[in-house]
Parts: structure tokens; sequence; C-alpha cells
């Protein structure tokens, strides 16, 4: 009885499997457009799986084809799938063929056909070059969201390290004071302030910042720098 049963349950769902196995064939050959139209039919069967839609993206966007990314994304949002989701999953797949202007171009487009997309686009965009080290874009991106929300930590961070990553140290200390006055307890500015203090000789202020930094997270880096000060009066 169970035999009976299992067998039409097997055989319904090699169909999916052998399209999924053709997909990942075609899309590991780079035969994209073969690839893209595989996913789309994973997609019609089950609809709400993330990676497929990752994999579908990237393929339609290796071969520039925008239509079928904005009909795919579009799939994607009718589901119930997750924006940031389908950003990190394309972002992803991307990277790994060594092709990331693939996402960047996808994520640009998402923008532009999809307005009330465009700050979690710009989000994702603000991620990506903070990971690249990309000074310039990364403060690019960080400001347009910084709009929205002037005293977001996450992205008044972003904003400091796209101005390290961008040789404007000026810039990286004012944006730490700022943070400060949202969370005065904020480790890292402490932490970087405190050492930008020492670096041009003012140790008073740079011991204050590094007490009020080792008050919030006593680590030995912190402790040796304030034993090193101490040590020198």
């Amino acid at each position: 009885m169970l035999c009976a049963v299992a067998a039409p349950l097997c055989r319904a769902a090699l169909p999916y499997d052998s399209i999924s196995a053709k997909a990942d064939r075609f899309y590991a050959h780079k035969e994209w457009r073969s690839a893209s139209a595989m996913y789309e039919l994973m997609l019609d069967e089950r609809p709400a799986v993330t990676s497929t839609y990752a994999y579908a993206l990237t393929a339609a966007g290796a071969v520039g084809d925008t239509v079928a990314q904005s009909r795919i994304t579009r799939l994607a949002l009718r589901h119930g799938v997750p924006v940031d989701s389908v950003f990190v999953g394309v972002g992803n797949a991307s990277v790994a063929l060594g092709e990331p202007q693939i996402f960047v171009r996808y994520v640009n487009s998402v923008a532009a056909s999809e307005p009330w997309l465009k700050r979690a686009a710009c989000a994702s965009l603000m991620r990506y070059y903070a990971w690249r080290r990309n000074g310039p874009e990364t403060v690019k991106y960080a400001l347009l969201m910084l709009e929205g929300l002037p005293d977001d930590v996450g992205f008044l961070r972003c904003l400091a390290q796209g101005y390290l990553d961008s040789g404007n140290l000026a810039g990286a200390e004012g944006v730490y004071h700022r943070i400060l006055e949202v969370d005065p307890d904020d480790y890292d500015s402490l932490l970087y302030l405190g050492i930008a203090a020492l670096q041009r000789g003012d140790k008073k202020a740079g011991a204050e910042y590094l007490r009020r930094a080792y008050s919030v997270r006593q680590t030995p880096y912190v402790e040796s720098l304030l034993v090193r000060l101490q040590g020198r009066r």
C-alpha cells in the first residue's frame, strides 16, 4: 500500500527535479537564456523559493534581459519574498560568478522601475559598496539613506567607513562625533576618536575617550592603551 502511494508522489516530483537539474547545468555552462527560462519554470511551480529567484535574475542579468528581470522581480513580490533577500541572493550569485556588475545593474534597474523600492535598493548598494571598500560610493548611498533617517547609527557608521576608505579622516571624525550625539556609549566611535586624538598628540582627550570606551567594553586592546598612557605621565 505504501509503495502504491509513494510511486505517484515520486513521479510528481520528477519534473521539477529534472527542470532544476537542467537549470543548474545551463547556469554552470553559462547558457544564460536557457538557465533563466528553466528557473522561471521552477518558479511557476514553487514561487516561494528565494534562491531560485536569485539565480533566475542573475542569469537574465548576464544577458541584459531587463524585461525578464522585471517580470521575475514582480513575481517574487507577489509571493511575499522579501526584496532584501532577493537583492542579497543576486549579489551573492553575481559576485560568485566574478560579475558583480550584474548585481549593481539589477538593483539600479529595480530602483528606477519600482520607485517605492528605491530606499531598499539604496540600502543594498550602500552595504555592497561598504563591503567592497569603495569609499566614494559608500558615502553617496549612506548620505541618501540618512536623508530619511538622519539619526540612524547604522547608516552613520557606513558613512564614517566610507569617509575612511576615501581617505577623508576629518569627515570620518565628524561622523563619529555625530554618532556619539545619538549614542554616547558607542564603542567604535569612542575608540576611533580616542586613537585619533592620540595621533594628534592630544593625550588628555585621547585618554578620556578611551576610558569611556573601556567602560562600555573592557577589551585588552583598550586596556593596554590606557596602561601605556598612564606610564607616560
